[in-house]
């Protein structure tokens, strides 16, 4: 809402179902595994077919760290695992011209963890070359996983709600 944009919290009842409202961008929050912090897990790996058409109709998903000491992403349609290692730490911008490369400037971040394994793009590493940030085209969307622990920059919500695209049923 600072940027100048609606957002809206789904709950796990609602997901999927006809109360969800169409969406641009679909933001899984650090944590989501754990349900310690949410109780969203059932819900996206009840929906995965939904979140696959989402992205494939040219909705984006941002994806955040599961916080599980070791993670695959199964709700998604891409391979995608991760570690977690709470750590701040020096990220290098590896592919720029990603859109995913708006997400946060690279330098000094908290991370959650890292990806220890995606058939995706590398687009932010560590010092010793593991990713952080992932992207992957699908379908006319994007899919977007982060363990770098930081809310994402004006410009690339800016660029995930722009205008040009429009909102997609999850």
């Amino acid at each position: 809402k600072e940027y100048g944009f609606s957002c809206q919290q789904v709950t796990p009842p609602a997901f999927g179902s006809p109360f969800c409202q169409p969406t641009k961008l679909f933001i899984v929050p650090s944590g989501f595994a754990d349900p310690k912090y949410y109780k969203i897990l059932p819900a996206l790996e009840r929906n995965r077919n939904k979140i696959k058409k989402f992205i494939e109709d040219g909705g984006i998903v941002l994806a955040f760290g599961a916080m599980l000491e070791d993670y695959t992403y199964s709700w998604l349609p891409m391979s995608l695992n991760y570690h977690m290692q709470f750590k701040t730490r020096n990220l290098k911008l590896v592919k720029p011209d990603s859109p995913a490369a708006l997400l946060v400037e690279p330098g000094e971040k908290d991370c959650d963890g890292f990806f220890t394994g995606h058939d995706g793009e590398t687009v932010m590493a560590l010092d010793d070359g593991r990713p952080v940030l992932v992207y992957k085209k699908y379908g006319r969307g994007h899919i977007i996983a982060s363990a770098i622990h930081e809310y994402p920059d004006k410009k690339f919500i800016e660029w995930a709600c722009s205008g040009e695209r429009k909102p997609i049923s999850l």
